[in-house]
């Protein structure tokens, strides 16, 4: 009984020096956080809202600078965050959506540069409804899109952009050829200003930053809702209660295992992560910050006044989706393949 004991007093003093340990390693010290789109955008205000309030919830009050790193949709800077960060735990990274799944289809030029079962998820701010909408004075229909013989120029940052993502599924529910993806634009914000000018046509954002870069054009009824992912839930967003749900639309099986697939294996928008071989007991430092930060008072008072919503989600539960993503099935795979690669994406 009393070596029972005697480990126990062990592993418990063992666990508080680790965590003491990580706490003095942290005063003093800066935290990176590098954001993978542009300035302005929603990942942009996520993630300087995170870094005004997360440093006061780690032992040691680390002071958190933002730096951005757009380029690729959001690859050039997971392949920072994987091949040269430093692996201390002062580097820490907003992960743009979706990118993780070029290595769930296996495409060596961008999924290789990295590993997402390596690397030290931290957790999630908000899972958002996705929107895909067409300026008024252009299109007020997909009927209206496919009946014109043009197709329908779409602003994107690149693959995982949901203008792209939701284009494609879109013409694969319909079977035709609707949009024409026009790329290079670094971040939502700016893709959000060539619709405003009327360089695209049409484009694709979640609900808050939608509403923060065109919410007085959809306000003044110059924008139409084409289609929308839905809450977690699977409804319809309050915001958009005539907008059709992308599952609605799918009429066969097959087409709604696309829709299923797709988002099944991309759902956590917005996540942050460290690198691979950050000490255990810093991460998990980190982790607690982060989720100690989600139930902060003055953190959510600023995210309500910039109208951003809190639905967090914890960094073991990002890790496991990382993980099944990756061990998705064949069939799965080949599914996300089709919508991220297909002919004529970049």
């Amino acid at each position: 009984m009393r070596t029972v004991l005697s480990l126990v007093v062990l592993v418990l003093f063992l666990f508080g020096a680790g965590s003491a340990a990580a706490a003095d390693f942290y005063k003093g010290k800066k935290i990176r956080l590098i954001v993978s789109s542009s300035p302005g955008g929603g990942n942009d205000t996520y993630s300087r809202l995170l870094a005004r309030h997360i440093g006061r919830n780690i032992p040691g009050n680390p002071t958190v600078i933002v730096q951005n790193m757009p380029g690729a949709g959001g690859v050039r800077a997971a392949s920072y965050l994987y091949n040269k960060a430093r692996r201390d735990g002062t580097v820490m990274e907003q992960i743009n959506w979706g990118v993780w799944n070029w290595q769930v289809v296996g495409d060596k030029k961008r999924g290789g540069q990295f590993d997402f079962n390596k690397m030290n998820a931290i957790g999630v701010i908000v899972i958002e409804n996705g929107l895909f909408y067409s300026r008024k004075d252009r299109f007020k229909s997909l009927d209206e899109i496919e009946q014109s013989g043009k197709l329908a120029r779409v602003g994107i940052s690149g693959n995982q952009s949901g203008g792209f993502v939701m284009g494609n599924i879109l013409e694969k529910l319909r079977g035709k050829k609707l949009f024409e993806y026009v790329f290079g634009y670094p971040g939502a914000r700016q893709y959000s200003l060539a619709l405003r000018q009327g360089e695209v046509d049409t484009s694709g954002n979640v609900t808050s930053s939608f509403l923060d870069q065109l919410g007085d054009m959809w306000k003044a009824g110059e924008l139409v809702m084409l289609a929308q992912t839905g809450t977690v839930e699977g409804k319809k967003a309050p915001e958009f209660p005539d907008a059709p749900l992308l599952e609605e639309m799918a009429k066969t099986e097959k087409q709604k295992n696309l829709v299923r697939a797709t988002f099944l294996l991309s759902r956590y928008g917005r996540p942050y992560t460290m690198p691979p071989g950050v000490p255990a007991d810093r991460v998990a430092l980190v982790r607690n910050a982060f989720d100690a930060t989600m139930k902060d008072p003055k953190f959510l008072a600023e995210a309500k006044k910039l109208k951003r919503p809190v639905n967090p989600t914890k960094g073991v539960d990002l890790q496991r989706m990382w993980k099944e993503s990756i061990a998705a099935s064949p069939e799965d795979k080949a599914i996300v393949a089709q919508i991220f690669n297909p002919k004529g994406g970049k």
